[in-house]
């Protein structure tokens, strides 16, 4: 319960920073949208990482060992390797996903999902923690990494809301696949898997230019 609070809190922040991103596009002040972008960014890591929490240690979902188990994973491995053994433990309670093709279909629909919006995210969300806003340090500390630098320089302010919406849908059915493994999983499945594919349809062409071709539409308000 606690943590479900935090979910909340995170989401409504990330409107009110979305605010502050679309005003400073607005004026055209791209130094305040690259910091903004970065705070988002690191926000999007927050909530995804406190969703992860709260789905974990969903009532009835897993044993004391498996949420034990899965946390140690976490600490050692990464948050990304995480969702994936929770992930594969909480199918083990639909069926056998290796004799069954549909189940390992799922699966790996869904490993494919942390793969875009958690693995590779995190990989610059750490960089940021860790105070490379600019340039980006390669693991031995002796250069620069120049193509997690471009990742940096290259951040979309529209691509990390489009993640926010995407993990949303994807913890409505990671929810459904560990507090109700035999019937919501099963009854809801298709029709979150639907809408996130019209929302990705819908959004492919969005991005920080075609925002600011839609604000440029629109007059510049006071930021209060």
């Amino acid at each position: 319960m606690a943590q479900s609070e935090n979910v909340r809190e995170l989401w409504k922040i990330r409107g009110s920073l979305l605010k502050d991103i679309n005003f400073y596009t607005r004026r055209g002040d791209e130094y305040q949208v690259t910091v903004k972008t970065k705070f988002f960014s690191l926000l999007y890591s927050a909530w995804s990482e406190a969703q992860f929490i709260q789905i974990l240690f969903t009532r009835s979902g897993f044993s004391y060992s498996e949420i034990s188990h899965i946390l140690n994973i976490k600490k050692k491995n990464g948050i990304a390797q995480a969702w994936d053994l929770m992930l594969t433990d909480a199918m083990r309670k639909v069926g056998n996903a290796q004799t069954r093709q549909d189940l390992n279909n799922r699966l790996k629909k869904l490993k494919s999902l942390t793969k875009v919006y958690i693995a590779e995210p995190s990989e610059l969300r750490n960089k940021i923690a860790h105070g490379e806003w600019i340039n980006a340090i390669n693991n031995k500390a002796n250069r620069v990494n120049p193509d997690i630098a471009k990742e940096l320089a290259l951040l979309d302010p529209v691509e990390i809301q489009k993640r926010f919406e995407v993990h949303r849908f994807f913890g409505y059915i990671v929810r459904d696949l560990v507090q109700s493994p035999k019937n919501s999983f099963h009854q809801h499945y298709w029709t979150n898997v639907v809408a996130l594919e019209k929302y990705l349809r819908k959004t492919a062409g969005w991005n920080i230019q075609s925002k600011k071709q839609h604000l440029s539409r629109k007059p510049v308000m006071k930021n209060s």
